[in-house]
């Protein structure tokens, strides 16, 4: 009924169509009847033309529409068998951000994924040639993530791809490995492997320190500063402007379980005096770090000794030549020869930076205590600081990267854009950084065998007990997380030092560092 009254409908203004074309054709005052009889018949053959085309039209689109309900049925049945077969879901929809890392949490915040990542592409080069090559290197390329679970649990796994300095590169090394609870603020748990903090400039992220390279205080080698342990660590900010951390540690180094009979342990406090007097824009940084632990002899024969190395490449190297070394070594002793040393550092540290500007400094002085294999006493120091100043030339605020006890992430005002609209941040940096172990002379100084001595000069190597260095600097950080460096460094030894036959008062080293960090 419905589509008889369609056709019905559509034969109406056809029929309308044919009058009105017929009556406005015009006829000419001599045409006779004949002719206005044959075009009407014309005019109607072509609309019988019309209405078949338009009943073929209708026939097409019913059966393209029987054929679309047949396909939306057969949708659902689909979908309904699938929730029968699988019940349906009753879970929380993800989301995905991106702050200084790929982040996935869930709605309620019961749970977060956050991937973190660096890569750190260097170029060196050196004065004298002889003593190292110009290079391309990778000094860091970091992956890995922090799972937090029940609001107030956490676990960080972090692998590094830039392995080590003995030419074997083929495997990766564990960095972070370890498991948090984080429910107190002011009194935080971490257990596994982890940075035990020391210090300032060692205690902050490698992705932002002040230059590309630690100082002359702080790069010494791992017999002075383990950089990644294995132990626990509680810390936390339990009041506004105050920080601290204390680790029970096997100090035995990074990837390694416990090789020696003691334990390691490292205290920190520090306090911003700007937070505690109010001084917005402002950093009024003071800090104290003491550790005790012990030296342990690193092989059967009972023996072991330390090595320092210049800034232009803080990497140290487990080869036994200097001439070997990644990085330009001045300081080498001898094996002490001792059953076991204890060692114990104090660090003083300070930061005062308002608005754009930042002083800093920090004071190391570190005793190795104990008796040698033969029974005599051994009592040597080692006297390190540094001194630098920067300067964010683009204006932005150093009290913006603070926060407990270190400085972090720089925010540009303006970051860099594809269309240059945004210019990024600029930081100049001058520092002066000097090593002391005057305690550590030679042989012919009339240091006793098996005392630690300096090691003893060839013609293809030697060493000096005390350097300083200048390391000028310049940054530009075109994001949050991007940024390029270049770094100038001057040292000088107090007596000149001999590698691969070339002797030298002072290395002049300029380095460039590409590096973007998630």
């Amino acid at each position: 009924m419905h589509m008889q009254q369609q056709k019905q409908a559509h034969h109406f203004p056809i029929k309308l169509l044919v009058i009105a074309l017929a009556t406005a054709l015009p006829v000419a005052s001599y045409a006779d009847d004949n002719d206005a009889e044959a075009r009407i018949r014309q005019l109607e053959s072509m609309v019988q033309q019309m209405q078949q085309q338009r009943a073929e039209q209708d026939k097409q689109i019913d059966i393209l529409t029987k054929e679309l309900t047949g396909i939306e049925n057969q949708i659902s049945q689909s979908k309904t068998a699938k929730v029968e077969e699988k019940g349906k879901s009753k879970g929380n929809p993800v989301y995905a951000s991106f702050k200084n890392g790929l982040v996935l949490e869930d709605g309620s915040g019961d749970w977060s994924l956050q991937m973190n990542g660096r890569v750190q592409a260097d170029y060196r080069t050196y004065d004298p040639g002889q003593w190292r090559n110009d290079n391309f290197t990778i000094r860091r390329a970091r992956l890995g993530a922090t799972f937090t679970f029940l609001k107030d649990y956490a676990v960080r796994v972090e692998g590094e791809y830039s392995n080590s300095t003995d030419g074997a590169k083929g495997t990766t090394a564990l960095t972070y490995g370890y498991l948090e609870y984080n429910h107190f603020a002011g009194a935080r748990l971490r257990v596994g492997q982890f940075k035990p903090i020391f210090g300032l400039e060692r205690g902050e992220s490698t992705n932002f320190t002040d230059f590309q390279e630690l100082s002359l205080a702080t790069t010494t080698g791992a017999s002075f500063n383990s950089t990644y342990d294995r132990g626990i660590m509680l810390f936390g900010a339990p009041l506004k402007g105050t920080y601290y951390n204390l680790s029970y540690i096997n100090g035995s180094g990074q990837n390694n379980d416990s090789l020696k009979d003691s334990k390691d342990v490292i205290g920190r406090a520090t306090g911003n005096i700007a937070d505690w007097a109010g001084w917005s824009n402002a950093v009024v940084h003071i800090g104290i770090t003491g550790s005790r632990g012990s030296v342990e002899p690193s092989t059967a024969t009972g023996t072991t000794g330390l090595s320092s190395y210049t800034e232009a490449n803080g990497v140290t190297s487990n080869t036994a030549a200097a001439a070997n070394d990644v990085a330009t070594k001045f300081f080498s002793t001898a094996a002490f020869n001792a059953v076991r040393l204890d060692k114990s550092r104090l660090g003083l540290e300070t930061a005062l930076a308002y608005g754009p500007v930042k002083l800093q400094s920090e004071y190391i002085a570190t005793n190795f205590n104990g008796n040698t294999a033969a029974g005599k006493g051994f009592d040597k120091d080692v006297d390190a600081w540094y001194a630098s100043m920067t300067w964010l030339a683009t204006g932005e605020s150093y009290a913006d990267s603070y926060k407990d006890g270190m400085f972090g992430r720089i925010i540009p005002k303006s970051s860099l854009t594809s269309d240059f609209s945004g210019y990024g941040a600029f930081e100049l940096g001058l520092r002066y950084s000097e090593f002391d172990g005057s305690d550590f002379t030679t042989a012919a100084q009339g240091c006793a065998a098996g005392s630690g001595c300096l090691t003893t000069p060839t013609a293809a190597a030697s060493f000096t007990n005390k350097a300083d260095a200048w390391t000028a600097g310049a940054k530009w950080i075109m994001t949050p997380n991007a940024r390029l460096m270049l770094n100038y460094i001057h040292t000088s030894f107090d007596n000149a030092i001999i590698i691969n036959n070339k002797s030298s008062n002072t290395e002049d080293a300029m380095t460039l560092r590409a590096q973007y960090d998630f």
